[in-house]
């Protein structure tokens, strides 16, 4: 880590984030030529070490004509939402070195210097990796164990391992069973509203039914803060 620091000027969080960049992530591309600015969507493809990104050319069927914006030594700013983490936007500048057309239309770039971030979350969470066990609130049936990735007084991100066999359904009224610090049950009631995944992970994202007074007692029980 350090050698990349001293070699791009990217702190360790910095390069952490960028590093989260998956192949197939959306990404927003904000290109200019000589009498305007365009924003177009695309999907990262991946990078070489340091050395470069690799983009996806933008479907111009979609977004029109781009030769005029995108080619060598053209500047480029790309911006993804590093949703699964931490709520951000990032933002960065690169410039384009190589554009290949065979066998996949593909954009090669720099690597970033410096990184932009805005915080996309109205409410601050905690992160944290506490194991819960997941059941179904209207059987009362375990679905599976999970961990917990970030809390906050309005919801969670929980996460589960994409071979598991066992997950909770979209909209499902689950009920999330802690162990604080002495080994007792801690329960919150919620409900499954979103889900992404990635290679190896599955997320959920859980809105509390409890009120904000129940999830920060449980949250002082086990000693989490999210401010």
């Amino acid at each position: 880590m350090a050698i990349v620091q001293d070699t791009v000027g990217l702190t360790n969080e910095d390069f952490r984030k960028i590093r989260l960049m998956r192949p197939g992530t959306a990404i927003d591309l904000q290109v200019s030529s000589a009498n305007m600015i365009k924003r177009v969507r695309t999907e990262f493809v991946g990078m070489d070490g340091t050395r470069c990104m690799i983009i996806r050319f933008p479907d111009e069927s979609k977004w029109g004509s781009l030769r005029d914006s995108i080619f060598t030594d053209q500047n480029l700013v790309i911006r993804y939402i590093l949703e699964d983490e931490t709520g951000e936007i990032i933002a960065f500048k690169v410039k384009i070195t190589l554009i290949l057309t065979k066998p996949s239309h593909l954009i090669f770039t720099s690597f970033p210097l410096s990184i932009q971030s805005h915080d996309l979350r109205a409410e601050p969470r905690a992160q944290t990796r506490a194991a819960v066990t997941l059941i179904d609130a209207d059987k009362k049936k375990d679905i599976c164990q999970c961990l917990v990735r970030d809390i906050s007084l309005k919801g969670c991100r929980i996460s589960i391992d994409k071979s598991s066999e066992s997950r909770p359904l979209l909209k499902q009224n689950v009920i999330m069973k802690f162990k604080d610090a002495a080994g007792n049950n801690l329960l919150l009631k919620g409900s499954v509203m979103n889900s992404k995944f990635d290679e190896v992970t599955v997320y959920f994202g859980i809105k509390f039914q409890n009120t904000e007074e129940e999830v920060g007692l449980l949250l002082q029980k086990m000693m989490l803060v999210t401010s």
